[in-house]
């Protein structure tokens, strides 16, 4: 099927419906999600062997799962509260995102409030959540750290600017914030999580 549908992914510039629903229920998606929400939650190993054999059939499928599945293992980085958000409700939630810090933010009462683009967000029409990279700063706008934000796709504005040779079906287009408030708990340092220092409560999952 994923084969099939290659050709018209890459007409649509974005993976066929047909193959996302096929994938879900093969439970491709699930690899780098904690199991806590029904996730398989198997290292980076398994990730790479499920996209290496989803690239046998196409390419950008492949990396629309690669990504999926990375973004869902850094969502699991987030404190329990974040990832109850994204997965309690809905434990097929599917999440993207870019961790370059392209958005301007305010330091706000309980979070910030984030305005921003970020391109080449890979299953960007898939995706039902995205950590995306923000500055971190202070009450008078000061620059402290690099963080990511964890925010719902629907409170995210779309622009398709995915028009390129190849690999068209990963739909790699860019998600706007304008003004979005992003409260505490979903927000993390990225230098400190690469460290091991993470948000989440369950620091014994892989």
């Amino acid at each position: 099927i994923l084969e099939k549908n290659a050709a018209q992914g890459e007409e649509d510039r974005r993976v066929v419906e047909e193959s996302i629903e096929v994938l879900t229920e093969a439970g491709a998606f699930k690899i780098g999600q904690p199991r806590r929400y029904g996730g398989y939650e198997l290292p980076m190993r398994a990730q790479i062997e499920v996209s290496a054999a989803v690239a046998e059939a196409d390419g950008g499928t492949s990396w629309v799962v690669a990504l999926c599945n990375q973004c869902a293992w850094m969502a699991g980085l987030f404190p329990e509260r974040a990832q109850d958000d994204v997965w309690k409700r809905t434990p097929g939630a599917r999440v993207s995102g870019v961790l370059t810090p392209s958005a301007e933010t305010v330091k706000a009462e309980g979070g910030y409030r984030v305005t921003g683009r970020w391109y080449y967000n890979s299953g960007s029409w898939h995706a039902d959540w995205a950590v995306l990279g923000m500055p971190l700063v202070d009450e008078n706008g000061e620059a402290l750290d690099h963080g990511l934000a964890l925010i719902p796709r629907s409170e995210l504005d779309f622009e398709e600017s995915w028009f390129v040779a190849g690999m068209r079906s990963s739909g790699s287009n860019c998600l706007i914030a304008r003004d979005v408030f992003v409260p505490e708990y979903r927000v993390i340092s990225a230098p400190r999580a690469w460290q091991g220092e993470v948000g989440t409560e369950h620091t014994e999952e892989s």
